[in-house]
Formats: structure tokens, C-alpha cells, sequence
């Protein structure tokens, strides 16, 4: 699981290296943009050494996400639930430095787009807003798979004191990313301006309420909310 999830993180922080790298040869030596508003348009200016810097942060945190990935195993209490859900970890894992990778070429697109006078930021943001929702789809399909644990998954107090509820609430939560996931999607090409930040905040933080609330009422009626580790979710 780990072994696989460093092969994947390595491929994408070199990629991530590489466009960061060639980027850092094609931009001028000062007003590059690196701030946008919310209606698309950059707000910030800065000179190519500012520039080099902010790019230099997504592979700084594409790292950090690696390094905790592959150490959070390590420290799970409920490791053979982890084992046993180590597809949704993995894919999960892959997900997300795959979407790292996507907001670091999209970043250099913008920036140097920028050389030839095109500054608005519209399609990066619907770009950015689709893989989010192929991000949440893709989660979607693996949290009803997933076991106790307290890494991976919607991690309540009352998740994590019953199987029943453990599952009740991935099976609920599954179908509430997947659909939220639409909405980004079809958001993502419908929407513009400030209803985009609007659309994919009421969207994903409703999703997460959602699941939190259904745990508690899940857990309310559970017969194994004080001993439910030994049972299968």
C-alpha cells in the first residue's frame, strides 16, 4: 500500500519539479500575476522572484501530502481495518496528488499565459472545480468499502464507536460525494464568476454536515455503539 502510494507521489513531484522548473525560464522579469478576484481578473502583481516562490510551494506541499500518507499507517490504531480498506487508501492517495498536479500546471498555464496578455483565470477555476467534483465522485465510490479507522473516511465519535453506524454512514456518505461530485461537474461548466466559489462551497460543505449529521442519527439508533470495534462493517 505504501510502497505503491510512494511510486505514484514520486512520478507527480517530479512532475511537479519539471513544470515548475521550465515555468521558471519562460516568465518575464516583473508583472506577473499571482492573486485573482473573484470575478476572474488578477488583483496581485509580482516580479519573477515572488513568482518562482509560490510556484515552489505546491511540490513543498505535494511533499508534506506524501510524507503523511505514508507515515499514517504507522500510527493507526486500527491497523488491519486499514489494510483491509487499503484500495480506497491508495486510490484516495493517488486522487489527490493528481489533483495537486493539475493546480500546479494550471498555475503555470495562467502565469504564462499571462506573457501574451491573457490574465483572467475563468477556465483554470472550472478546471480546477471538475477535478474537484471527479475528486469526490471517485472518493464516493470507495468510502462504503472502507473499515473503522482513523485516518480514512467520515471520522465522528460515533463512527468510530460503532460498526453499524461506521457503515450506515459510508454507505450514506458514498452516495452524497458522488452526487456532490455532479454538482461540481455540471457547476464547474454552467456557473461563473462568484457563484462558482458559492456553488462549490455550499455544495462540499453540506456534503461533509450531511454525513456528520447522519452519523449521530445513525448512532442513536445503533445496538453496538459501545461495542462495536469487533464487529465487520
Amino acid at each position: 500500500m505504501i510502497r505503491t502510494g510512494l511510486i505514484v507521489s514520486s512520478a507527480v513531484i517530479t512532475a511537479m519539479i519539471a513544470i515548475t522548473l521550465w515555468t521558471a525560464g519562460q516568465l518575464p522579469a516583473e508583472s506577473i500575476p499571482v492573486h485573482w478576484g473573484l470575478d476572474g481578473q488578477p488583483d496581485r502583481w509580482a516580479d519573477k522572484g515572488e513568482a518562482q516562490i509560490i510556484m515552489w510551494i505546491l511540490p513543498g506541499v505535494a511533499a508534506f501530502t506524501t510524507l503523511v500518507l505514508a507515515l499514517a499507517p504507522s500510527l493507526e490504531p486500527m491497523q488491519q481495518n486499514l489494510h483491509k480498506s487499503r484500495k480506497a487508501y491508495v486510490t484516495v492517495w493517488l486522487a489527490v496528488m493528481l489533483l495537486l498536479l493539475a493546480i500546479s500546471a494550471g498555475v503555470s498555464m495562467l502565469m504564462l499565459r499571462s506573457i501574451q496578455g491573457e490574465t483572467s483565470s475563468n477556465e483554470f477555476v472550472r478546471f480546477i472545480i471538475a477535478a474537484t467534483g471527479i475528486l469526490f465522485i471517485v472518493q464516493g465510490n470507495f468510502l462504503p468499502k472502507t473499515r473503522q479507522n482513523f485516518f480514512l473516511g467520515i471520522r465522528t465519535p460515533w463512527t468510530l464507536s460503532s460498526a453499524y453506524v461506521w457503515e450506515r454512514t459510508h454507505r450514506f456518505a458514498g452516495r452524497a460525494f458522488i452526487l456532490a461530485g455532479f454538482v461540481c461537474l455540471i457547476g464547474a461548466f454552467t456557473l461563473s464568476g462568484p457563484q462558482l466559489l458559492i456553488m462549490l462551497l455550499v455544495t462540499l460543505g453540506g456534503t461533509f454536515l450531511a454525513s456528520i449529521t447522519y452519523s449521530y442519527l445513525a448512532w442513536r439508533r445503533a445496538d453496538d455503539k459501545n461495542t462495536g470495534h469487533d464487529l465487520l462493517v
